[in-house]
C-alpha cells in the first residue's frame, strides 16, 4: 500500500528522484526505427524524392482490425487504403479508417510529456521523459496491488503488456476495456449465446456473402457493428448476380443498414426476439423447416400466437408471413442477432431466439460458423477482452472507496465515456496518481490527470493484432510505423517497458523486453513456432527462416492461412430462448424510451476531434457538427415541435437541451440520439460541441450478466421555446422514407 503522501508530496518526491539522476532509460530514447520499416513492395535502394512508398499496417480507428496500406512521400503519410491482400479489408477501408491521417497530424496533439503539481484542472507544465517516467515508476513501486487500468480499446499487443503489468503489481484486476460503443456491440452476450447454441464461447462468423437471404435483428452491420468493412464486402456479394440475395432488417429505428434492406420490420425496442419466434412459428406451421434441424428446436416456437403477436408488435401480418416463407425457402438463409439486442434485460433470451431460428432453417455450417482460433493458439494470450459494465462500475466504486492509488488511462476518456451516474468525477478525486497516455488532450486528462505521457499514434508504432470476429482465414496482422514520430512522443509499450525497468522487480521481470520492436519480433517468432508445432506448412508466408518470415510479415501486412478454417458447429437447443418483454416500461412523466446509438463516424466520441468526421453527414439525417434528438412526426405534431426546435430531454439521472430532428424512422414510443459529442476539453474541434447523451443513462443491468441495459432508460421531452437551425445538407424538414420500406 502506498504511504499516505498527499498527491503534491508524491509528485515532488518523484521529481526529486529524477533530478538525482537515478534513471536507466536504455531502450526508451530516440531510435532509428525507420531503418526497420519494410515497404509493401520492394523499392529502390535509395528513395527518390517525389516517389510514393507504401507500408502495410493495422488500422486502429475501431476494434475490427483491418489491414491497411499507408501511402507515404518524403516521410509523411498522405493516404490510407485497405490492404488488398488482407483477409478482412481486401483493399477496402471505411471513412473512419481513412481519417487516421487526422489522428497523426491533428493540430491538438500533445507534443511532449506534461506534469501537474498544483490543483487538478490547473494547466499542465512541460516536463522531460526522464522526469515523467520517474513519476510513473515511483507510482508502480508504491501501488502494491492498488493499481488499475482503464481503456476503451487496447490493441492485442498492448493488452498483453497491460495485463502483465497488473499481474506484476499484485493486482487481481484485469484491464478495464469498456465504453458504451463496446457495450453496444454486445460481444460478451453474443459469445455467451454462441456457447449455449453453437457449442463454443466464441464470436460467430456470419458469412453474409455466402447467404441468399439475411434477416438482421438490430445488427447495424453496415455501420459500426463488430467488423463493418468485412460485412460490407459480404453484403456486396449477397447482392451480386441474377439471384440477388435479400435483406430484411428488424429494428425499431431506421438505420443505414435498414435503409438499404428490401424490407424493414419495426417492432418496439427490446421486442426483436419476439419477431424471431413469430417467423419460426410460421415456418413450422407451413412445414418449411430444414429436414436436418435438431428435433428439439421445434419446442422453442410452440405456443406462439403469430397473428396476435404480430398485431401487438404493430407489424403487418401478411408481410411477416411473406418474409418467413422467403427466408425458409432460400438456398442459404442467415439470421443475425445484432448488438442492438444487448440493450435490454431480455437480451440473452433474444439472442438465443435468433440463433434458434438459424437452427430451424439449417444455417449452421452453411452460413453460420465460429471464428477460427488465433494462429498461435493461446501462446500470445491474453488478447483484448471487453469488460462488462459491472467490471467498470466496480472499478469506479473501488476508486471512490480509496482502494486505487494509481490509475493508468491507456486509451479512452472515462470522464466522457462513462455515464455520469457512475460517479467517475467524485471517485477520481480519491486516487493519488492518475496518468493519461492519450496522444490528445482529453476530458479526463485535462480535468483529472496528474501526469500526461503522450503515446505515438498507431501510424508511428509497432504492434500486432488477431482480428475477431475475423474471417475463415486464421490471421495475425502486422502493425508497423509508416512514418517517423511527428512529436516527442513514445509508443505505449516502450513507456511501460521503461517504467517497469525503473520500478525494478517484479515489474522488470514480468516485462523483460528492451523495447516494442523486440517485443513484437519475439511475438512473431512465437507465432511461427506455434504454426510449426501445429504442422501448418501453408499460408501467406512459406519460409521457415525467422529473419525472412519477420521481413515478409511486415512487408505484406501479416500472416494468414492459405485455406479456410471453419470450426464445425455442434448445435445444441437452448433451454431458454423465449424472451419476455423488457421489464422496464414507460414511466409516469417519462413516456419515451431513449435509444442511444453509436455515431457512424464519431463512434463513442473518440473521433470527435477530427474535422473529417465532424464534417461528414450522418447518413440518415445528414446532420453535421452537433447533437440532435430524433422524434416521430406524430409526436412532433402533438408537442407542436419542428426540426430545429430546442427541447429538454430528461431522464431520472440527468437532462440535456438539444435540437429536434423530425424523423419518420423512429416509432412514437421512442426518441433516438447519437453518441459522440459533449466533450469539454478534447481539442478545438470537439470541445463545447453538442451534448453527451451517455449522461442520461440509468444504471440498469441485463439480468445477472453484468452488462448494462443501455436501452432501458425512459425520458420526457419538454419544449423550451428556443430554435436552432440544424447544420444539414438536406432542404426538407424530415427524412423521406425510401420507396418500399
Amino acid at each position: 500500500m502506498m504511504p499516505k503522501f498527499t498527491r503534491r508530496e508524491f509528485l515532488k518526491k518523484s521529481r526529486m528522484l529524477a533530478a538525482a539522476g537515478t534513471l536507466g532509460l536504455s531502450g526508451c530514447g530516440a531510435r532509428d526505427d525507420q531503418a526497420r520499416l519494410v515497404p509493401f513492395l520492394q523499392t529502390p535502394e535509395e528513395q527518390v524524392a517525389g516517389t510514393f512508398t507504401y507500408f502495410t499496417s493495422l488500422c486502429q480507428m475501431c476494434p475490427a482490425g483491418c489491414g491497411i496500406l499507408v501511402r507515404t512521400m518524403n516521410g509523411r503519410a498522405n493516404k490510407l487504403e485497405g490492404n488488398p491482400q488482407h483477409p478482412v479489408s481486401q483493399g477496402r477501408l471505411c471513412a473512419r479508417g481513412q481519417a487516421g491521417l487526422q489522428a497523426i497530424y491533428n493540430p491538438d496533439r500533445v507534443q511532449t510529456p506534461q506534469v501537474r503539481t498544483n490543483e487538478r484542472g490547473d494547466p499542465f507544465a512541460p516536463t522531460t521523459w526522464d522526469e515523467g517516467l520517474a513519476i510513473l515508476a515511483e507510482g508502480l513501486s508504491q501501488s502494491q496491488g492498488r493499481m488499475a487500468i482503464y481503456s476503451g480499446h487496447l490493441p492485442d499487443h498492448v493488452y498483453r503488456v497491460a495485463a502483465r503489468l497488473l499481474d506484476a503489481g499484485g493486482s487481481a484486476r484485469r484491464p478495464i476495456v469498456w465504453n458504451l460503443y463496446r457495450a453496444a456491440e454486445g460481444r460478451n452476450l453474443l459469445q455467451q449465446a454462441a456457447a449455449e447454441v453453437l457449442g463454443a464461447e466464441r464470436l460467430p462468423l456470419f458469412d453474409i456473402g455466402a447467404a441468399t437471404a439475411v434477416i438482421s435483428f438490430n445488427a447495424g452491420f453496415l455501420e459500426t457493428w463488430l467488423s463493418p468493412v468485412q460485412y460490407a464486402r459480404g453484403f456486396a456479394e449477397l447482392r451480386k448476380g441474377a439471384t440477388r440475395g435479400s435483406l430484411v432488417a428488424v429494428e425499431p429505428r431506421l438505420s443505414s443498414t435498414a435503409a438499404v434492406a428490401d424490407e424493414w420490420l419495426s417492432p418496439p425496442g427490446g421486442r426483436e426476439g419476439d419477431v424471431a419466434l413469430i417467423l419460426g412459428r410460421i415456418i413450422l406451421d407451413e412445414r418449411l423447416g430444414a429436414s436436418d434441424r435438431p428435433s428439439e428446436v421445434d419446442a422453442i416456437f410452440a405456443d406462439v400466437s403469430v397473428r396476435d403477436s404480430a398485431q401487438e408488435l404493430g407489424l403487418d401480418f401478411e408481410q411477416v408471413v411473406r418474409i418467413a416463407r422467403g427466408f425458409a425457402q432460400a438456398d442459404a438463409p442467415l439470421a443475425i442477432p445484432g448488438g442492438g439486442l444487448s440493450g435490454f434485460d431480455n437480451a440473452p433470451a433474444a439472442m438465443r431466439a435468433v440463433l434458434a431460428l438459424d437452427l430451424l432453417v439449417g444455417a449452421p455450417n452453411r452460413t453460420l460458423f465460429l471464428t477460427p482460433p488465433p494462429p498461435a493458439g493461446g501462446e500470445l494470450d491474453p488478447r483484448e477482452e471487453v469488460s462488462s459494465y459491472a467490471d467498470a462500475a466496480a472499478l469506479v466504486e473501488e476508486m471512490g472507496a480509496g482502494q486505487v492509488d494509481l490509475l493508468l488511462v491507456l486509451d479512452g476518456d472515462p470522464y466522457h465515456d462513462l455515464p455520469q451516474a457512475m460517479g467517475f468525477a467524485d471517485a477520481a478525486a480519491q486516487v493519488l496518481l492518475i496518468v493519461d497516455f492519450s496522444p490528445f488532450p482529453t476530458d479526463t486528462s485535462v480535468l483529472f490527470a496528474d501526469l500526461h505521457l503522450p503515446q505515438h499514434t498507431y501510424l508511428e508504432s509497432w504492434g500486432f493484432g488477431v482480428p475477431e470476429p475475423g474471417t475463415a482465414l486464421r490471421t495475425m496482422t502486422a502493425q508497423q510505423p509508416a512514418v517517423p514520430p511527428v512529436f516527442d512522443t513514445r509508443s505505449l509499450a516502450d513507456i511501460l517497458f521503461a517504467a517497469a525497468r525503473l520500478a525494478g522487480p517484479p515489474y522488470a521481470d514480468r516485462l523483460p523486453w528492451e523495447d516494442e520492436f523486440t517485443y513484437v519480433r519475439q511475438s512473431v517468432e512465437t507465432m511461427q513456432q506455434a504454426l510449426n508445432s501445429q504442422q501448418i506448412q501453408t499460408g501467406s508466408i512459406l519460409t521457415n527462416n525467422l529473419e525472412n518470415f519477420f521481413f515478409e510479415w511486415r512487408q505484406f501486412g501479416g500472416w494468414w492461412s492459405a485455406q479456410e478454417d471453419r470450426p464445425e458447429v455442434s448445435p445444441t437447443v437452448p433451454q431458454n430462448a423465449r424472451p419476455e418483454p423488457p421489464v422496464r416500461l414507460a414511466e409516469e412523466g417519462r413516456p419515451f424510451r431513449l435509444q442511444i446509438y453509436p455515431h457512424l463516424l464519431l463512434a463513442e466520441g473518440r473521433h470527435a476531434n477530427k474535422t473529417w468526421m465532424q464534417e461528414t453527414p450522418e447518413p440518415m439525417t445528414t446532420v453535421v457538427w452537433q447533437s440532435w434528438v430524433e422524434i416521430n412526426p406524430q409526436v412532433a405534431e402533438e408537442l407542436e415541435l419542428e426540426t430545429g426546435d430546442i427541447v429538454r430531454v430528461a431522464s431520472a439521472v440527468g437532462e440535456v437541451e438539444v435540437p429536434v430532428y423530425v424523423f419518420q424512422g423512429i416509432g412514437p414510443d421512442a426518441v433516438a440520439m447519437p453518441m459522440g459529442q459533449g466533450h469539454v476539453a478534447y481539442g478545438r474541434y470537439a470541445s463545447g460541441r453538442g451534448v453527451n447523451t451517455v449522461d442520461l443513462l440509468e444504471m440498469t443491468e441485463v439480468g445477472d450478466t453484468g452488462e448494462l441495459a443501455w436501452g432501458s432508460t425512459w425520458v420526457s421531452i419538454e419544449k423550451t421555446g428556443e430554435h436552432e437551425p440544424l447544420a444539414r445538407i438536406e432542404r426538407s424538414d424530415a427524412t423521406e422514407m425510401p420507396t418500399g420500406i
